[in-house]
């Protein structure tokens, strides 16, 4: 769809600012000032996960929605009610690890999860909730984002004697990976979706091979995805790293191009944009069927892969 080419939505053409926060909270702040106060933005997506709420009250006093097509829990639903998610599921990832970690009887795990902002305690809480409930032991260490050095923390674990490691991070993944082996533990890996991305992978030496993770791929069978797919390939020059990212954040801006302004007539106001995303339902989108719930939420459930030669399978 190319509304600009047909004469834009209801006459008025759309534009497109965007700005790289390098996934770091102060950088979405100045970003989100930049594109709100000079391009004067209306709707800004935002997949910083502490971004969101270090712009969620900035958002309510410039009357902007703004939509994480990133991260998608009832914290980031309920933070304001300008602020929206399109995306997978938080607690999900939490809670399909444990419920596979449970189902293989593995049931004393060490966990090592991020501090960088609220996302990786969250899904450790989830996945605590489950595995607990089920009589499994764990043994809990965190580590700062900026970390170079994991060793104290796997020295903690490994005295414990686990029979599973929960890897809660970003690309520093690999490189626990990697210490986790030098110091001789060698029980499986279970980690976020971040270990299919090429700097996961090169930090961990070869030891991320047969890692369980959380994961969200496009049905295989859906046309549209594929299509998608297929565009997305042509213009990068590669397919998609995160199907995660890149799939519910084409279908937002979908949801807004073909719904929502549409139906708001060129009204922009905070009141009207947050009323015709509230009423999205059945919208069938590449990550499937989307709804957005009263709290402003539509999730998209994560569920357990294996990585093999480097790429995810489902499990």
């Amino acid at each position: 769809m190319k509304p600009n080419a047909n004469g834009g939505i209801n006459g008025r053409p759309l534009k497109l600012v965007s700005e790289d926060d390098q996934y770091l909270t102060k950088n979405t702040v100045s970003g989100y000032r930049k594109i709100v106060n000079v391009d004067k933005a209306k709707i800004v997506l935002v997949a910083t996960y502490g971004g969101v709420f270090a712009v969620k009250d900035l958002a309510v006093q410039d009357k902007v929605v703004v939509i994480d097509p990133l991260d998608c829990n009832m914290t980031i639903a309920n933070a304001e009610k300008n602020i929206f998610c399109i995306a997978t599921e938080t607690e999900s990832i939490g809670q399909s690890l444990a419920k596979y970690l449970i189902s293989q009887g593995k049931l004393d795990v060490g966990i090592m999860y991020s501090t960088k902002d609220q996302f990786m305690s969250l899904v450790t809480d989830a996945f605590k909730q489950v595995f607990v409930a089920a009589g499994g032991k764990v043994t809990i260490e965190s580590f700062n984002y900026d970390d170079v050095d994991f060793k104290t923390q796997l020295t903690k674990i490994k005295s414990n004697n686990p029979n599973a490691l929960v890897l809660l991070g970003h690309d520093e993944t690999g490189v626990i990976m990697k210490e986790a082996r030098d110091l001789g533990i060698k029980v499986p890996f279970l980690t976020t979706g971040t270990i299919t991305s090429p700097g996961a992978q090169q930090a961990a030496k070869g030891y991320a091979e047969g890692t369980v993770f959380a994961y969200w791929d496009a049905d295989s069978n859906s046309g549209a995805a594929k299509a998608f797919v297929d565009k997305f390939t042509a213009m990068v020059g590669r397919p998609p790293i995160l199907p995660l990212t890149t799939h519910p954040a084409y279908d937002t801006v979908n949801i807004l191009t073909k719904l929502v302004l549409p139906s708001i007539k060129g009204d922009l106001s905070d009141s009207h944009i947050r009323s015709a995303l509230l009423a999205v339902k059945n919208y069938n989108g590449i990550t499937g069927n989307i709804t957005v719930n009263s709290n402003g939420a539509a999730p998209i459930r994560e569920s357990v892969y294996k990585l093999v030669k480097g790429v995810p399978v489902k499990i």
